[in-house]
């Protein structure tokens, strides 16, 4: 039997984008946890473990749905292989046949558990700065404030009379359409309070 091993960290997250990994490979049974990569207890995992039959192949979006870290992904990629339960990785396009799989496994797994140490250290010192800054998630910390050109006020002012286009507007204060609009924006708040 073919079965895939789908693993969202919240279930808020959508799975669908995994699903597209499976696009050409018929799939008899899906076995899908929504929980953290960090919980060590995985119900759809745990059935998978005991419904798994010598010749059947588990599918896996990619190695980080299936462990928790390299020492994970070991420990699961034996228990299957000597079930003789072949695991294929489809991002990292590799499988379980052979011994070459423990090398993959090691290599892609490190960077794969560091790229997520990674993340949420960036989190946590991002989450220290909206403390110390006072400043909400969302908003920039850091980056300067937009401050408009001197000839903005004149110009918009032409603009909203529709004596000048957008167009000729962005030309004279010499910025792109884009931060033309960003600046309109930025006025057109500043103006209410």
């Amino acid at each position: 039997m073919n079965y895939s091993y789908e693993r969202v960290s919240t279930t808020k997250q959508d799975e669908r984008r995994q699903e597209l990994a499976f696009n050409n490979i018929k799939i008899d049974k899906r076995y899908l946890d929504k929980v953290s990569g960090k919980t060590k207890d995985r119900p759809e995992l745990n059935k998978l473990m005991l419904d798994s039959k010598a010749q059947d192949n588990i599918y896996c979006e990619s190695i980080s749905r299936l462990g928790r870290n390299v020492d994970d992904l070991r420990y699961l990629c034996s228990y299957f292989k000597d079930k003789d339960v072949t695991v294929h990785f489809i991002k990292e396009g590799f499988n379980t046949k052979g011994d070459m799989y423990k090398f993959m496994l090691t290599i892609l797994g490190a960077v794969a558990e560091m790229e997520r140490e990674i993340t949420a250290d960036r989190v946590r010192e991002g989450l220290e700065k909206a403390k110390i800054f006072g400043t909400k998630s969302g908003k920039p910390i850091g980056r300067p404030e937009t401050t408009l050109p001197k000839e903005f006020p004149k110009y918009y002012r032409r603009w909203t009379l529709k004596e000048i286009t957008a167009v000729e507007f962005a030309k004279l204060l010499g910025v792109s359409r884009a931060t033309l609009y960003r600046y309109i924006k930025h006025y057109d708040a500043n103006l209410e309070k």
